[in-house]
């Protein structure tokens, strides 16, 4: 455990200090091979949450840790013994198998490959004292950045789907059924919280254009523990439509989120996009953001 501990944190700074592997709960398997361990889990999502907009119904994930004189075979032969257990399944099954690995171990990229597993969402995080990769451009001419109201919730419901819609080509799910009632509720509940909604709109010529969420620290314990560093706030949207995108709307919008970050103190913010997506990846990395966590899944789950 502290050897695997003190390989990662050479690795990266950022990384939190590793746990031990918890004990297994009831239906849970532990796995073991020398130098490395995990503990295998299913996590069966409720179809109508809001977290079953953003992933498979049943998603088989694997804790792992390794180590040891060689942790790149000592990986391989965990991920071996975790396919032992990951259920037969259909082109068409609604499953994935998921593991979350430290991105800047790159000794392992290699074997997640070859085993199937394919880089998803990246848990990007930009200290506060990190500066972006070019100056921040002034708020382009007619665009409005504002917080959100009561009669943008509309459009900003729109512009979450288009968002969901846009992420699928890149592993994201399309819309369920309950996306937009999960994105309705939760927006309009930002509208009533008693301090900052934290949530800001871009609008240009009368229309709402782009949008962004932020979570600040006292609502984002869920996500603190991913870094060394705090206190830490999560990004959980930024969307620009796909008639202003290029424009300077949503550099627009994270300058106006980052400068409430960095007035209300906040160490480090931390937020997902799709490894894949040639948009995302270079705006976020231009932002001051680089790459903290990786995720490595495969879908359907049993299928290579």
């Amino acid at each position: 455990m502290d050897e695997h501990d003190r390989r990662l944190r050479s690795l990266d700074p950022l990384l939190p200090r590793a746990q031990p592997l918890p004990e297994p709960a009831e239906g849970e398997i532990a796995l073991s091979v020398p130098s490395a361990a995990g503990v295998y889990r299913v996590r069966r999502l409720e179809p109508d949450s809001p977290e079953a907009d953003e992933r498979a119904a049943e998603v088989h994930v694997l804790e792992a840790r390794a180590a040891g004189p060689d942790p790149v075979a000592a990986m391989a032969a965990l991920l071996d013994r975790w396919e032992e257990h990951l259920p037969a399944s259909e082109p068409a099954d609604d499953s994935e198998a998921l593991i979350t690995w430290p991105s800047r171990d790159t000794a392992l990229t290699s074997t997640f490959l070859s085993h199937g597993l394919v880089p998803g969402l990246i848990l990007a995080a930009r200290p506060a004292a990190r500066p972006a990769g070019r100056p921040v451009p002034p708020v382009p001419e007619g665009v409005t950045v504002r917080a959100l109201r009561d009669d943008d919730l509309a459009a900003a419901v729109g512009l979450q789907l288009e968002l969901a819609r846009w992420n699928r080509q890149f592993g994201g799910r399309a819309p369920r059924p309950s996306t937009e009632a999960n994105s309705r509720r939760i927006l309009g509940a930002r509208l009533a919280w008693p301090t900052s909604p934290w949530t800001w709109v871009a609008e240009v010529a009368g229309a709402v254009t782009g949008l962004i969420v932020v979570i600040p620290p006292d609502r984002a314990d869920w996500v603190a523990g991913s870094v060394a560093s705090g206190p830490a706030a999560y990004v959980g949207c930024l969307v620009v439509g796909a008639g202003h995108r290029g424009d300077g709307v949503g550099a627009a919008l994270v300058a106006t989120a980052h400068a409430a970050l960095d007035d209300a103190g906040v160490g480090v913010t931390l937020l997902h996009y799709y490894a894949m997506n040639p948009l995302s990846t270079p705006f976020w990395h231009r932002s001051g953001y680089r790459p903290l966590w990786t995720e490595w899944s495969r879908r359907p789950a049993g299928v290579r």
